[in-house]
């Protein structure tokens, strides 16, 4: 039941989350400006660079504590928790001395204005201190996370993102421009971890963190882990943040700013898709410690294929009716940014299609594997953005992303993730790429009669035509994408007010 509720929990806390963000944006652009808005998405570029300074332990400590959970483990839980807290500790003093270090010369780097250069400081302070602060404090989330416990995250986390909506719109109204945008997003990334602490030690068993725990013995069977869930991390960092830092170097903070509306439409698409598998990755973990191969599969397959019928219809009508939206959302000056959009949710068709393949070689050994493949996708996308930009201008950007997924995405790490959970390529063209193909008829007819009979002039408008074209989708991918009995299982569960989304594992 609990992975059931993280699934429902994590759509619902994302969709939140989506609405707040296109809610505010408009705002956010007409308070700060063009420009302005554009050094607001730099600054949380470079900043989000700290992140790197985890070294991968978040994430071994999610699998560590699920594989824990799995064998019963309560102790060997709290020594690896206890250390990580440990190493956490020192990981934020260190970062706190890297801001200070980098704060005199990090602005000067991008040739910003005097104004400019003012405004940079302060935010870079705020928002460096806030990571540094959050790096012990996190680690309450990847033990409620790597317990199953995610729906609990997610409903802290829901929150936090109503929080900020409001301090930032309570801060912009009072004229604190970007130094307010850096205020909200520091009090409740720290609220979020604060908030988690006393319900981790209510929630799971026998939690204890004692400093007895404590010992750097107990780091060394991550780090075999972590070392490379850091390379991952740095070829995400490096996929989400640096086109922002290559645009700069080439061109304007105009520019930045319509890079970042198309990067954050598509990295938010992204993670609309990513939620069903970021939920399955500790049921994973769980079912490599049991054992359970057959349970695996049927997450590379059935799971991936329940994925679809999210992500296809998000990219196509997204894709569809990009130019309406930039149009109708930020107006006439982001027009450009339709085009981005489109490269960019082409790149996304791959990166989804991997996600479920990525989580089992991560969880089931081969995370060195994935973690090179990653690191070398994103240092593909650095260098082909370098290239383009300086050819193609702005596109080149998006263009290196695009090549870069196709060459390792595409090309590397979906097939071995399916050779490493025993699906052969021609089992997932057929059982789960496939079934979500012959909906995209009826979705594409409900859009193409609905411009026909009505046309676009108005955000809700759009609104009413995405829903009905994604109906369209669910209820064809109802019938072509699901077996008779999941039919009839979906069927009953729903007539009795029960959740209806379920992967075997016994």
């Amino acid at each position: 039941m609990h992975w059931i509720l993280n699934i429902a929990t994590n759509y619902l806390r994302f969709a939140v989350s989506l609405l707040v963000v296109f809610l505010m944006t408009p705002y956010i652009i007409g308070q700060l400006g063009m420009d302005m808005f554009g050094l607001w998405s730099l600054v949380f570029a470079v900043i989000g660079i700290f992140g790197l300074m985890d070294f991968g332990f978040a994430t071994a400590a999610v699998k560590t504590v699920a594989e824990a959970t799995g064998a019963d483990d309560e102790q060997g839980r709290n020594r690896a928790l206890a250390s990580l807290l440990m190493v956490y500790a020192i990981i934020g003093l260190l970062s706190l001395l890297l801001v200070a270090l980098l704060s005199g010369s990090t602005g000067g780097w991008f040739d910003l204005t005097e104004t400019q250069q003012d405004a940079f400081l302060p935010v870079f302070w705020l928002l460096g201190i806030a990571v540094s602060l959050n790096f012990p404090a996190s680690l309450f989330k990847a033990a409620l996370s790597g317990a199953g416990r995610m729906h609990v995250v997610n409903a802290v986390e829901l929150v936090m993102v109503l929080v900020n909506a409001g301090l930032v719109y309570t801060l912009l109204q009072a004229g604190y421009g970007i130094t307010g945008l850096a205020v909200s997003t520091a009090l409740t990334m720290l609220g979020t971890s604060l908030a988690l602490i006393p319900l981790a030690y209510r929630l799971l068993p026998g939690f204890s963190l004692h400093w007895r725990l404590m010992s750097l013995r107990n780091i060394r069977p991550l780090l075999s882990f972590s070392i490379y869930a850091f390379m991952a991390n740095v070829a995400v960092l490096m996929t989400l943040r640096l086109d922002l830092v290559v645009i700069k170097l080439f061109l304007p903070l105009s520019a930045v700013a319509l890079y970042a509306v198309a990067a954050k439409i598509s990295e938010y698409t992204f993670l609309l898709n990513k939620q069903f598998s970021n939920a399955l990755m500790p049921l994973v973990s769980q079912l490599h410690g049991r054992g359970d191969t057959g349970a695996i599969r049927r997450v590379m397959t059935d799971g991936t294929r329940l994925l679809l019928a999210v992500a296809v219809p998000a990219i196509g009508l997204l894709y569809y009716y990009a130019p309406e939206f930039m149009q109708l959302w930020l107006g006439e000056e982001f027009a450009q940014s339709a085009d981005l959009l489109r490269i960019l949710l082409l790149a996304l068709v791959p990166m989804t299609l991997q996600l479920n393949a990525a989580n089992i070689l991560g969880m089931t050994g081969r995370h060195r594997f994935l973690a090179l493949a990653m690191l070398a996708s994103a240092g593909l996308n650095l260098l082909l953005s370098v290239a383009l930009v300086g050819v193609f201008g702005i596109h080149g950007a998006a263009l290196g992303t695009l090549g870069a997924v196709l060459l390792v995405e595409a090309a590397l790490i979906l097939p071995l993730g399916c050779r490493h959970s025993g699906v052969s390529a021609s089992v997932f063209l057929g059982k789960v790429v496939w079934p979500a193909l012959p909906a995209l008829l009826p979705m594409l007819a409900c859009a193409g009669a609905l411009d026909h009979w009505l046309a676009t002039d108005s955000l809700g408008l759009l609104c009413f035509k995405v829903a009905t074209c994604g109906i369209a989708y669910l209820i064809g991918f109802f019938f072509t994408g699901l077996s008779a009995d999941e039919r009839s299982l979906l069927t009953g569960k729903l007539l009795r007010g029960a959740p209806a989304v379920r992967l075997e594992t016994e």
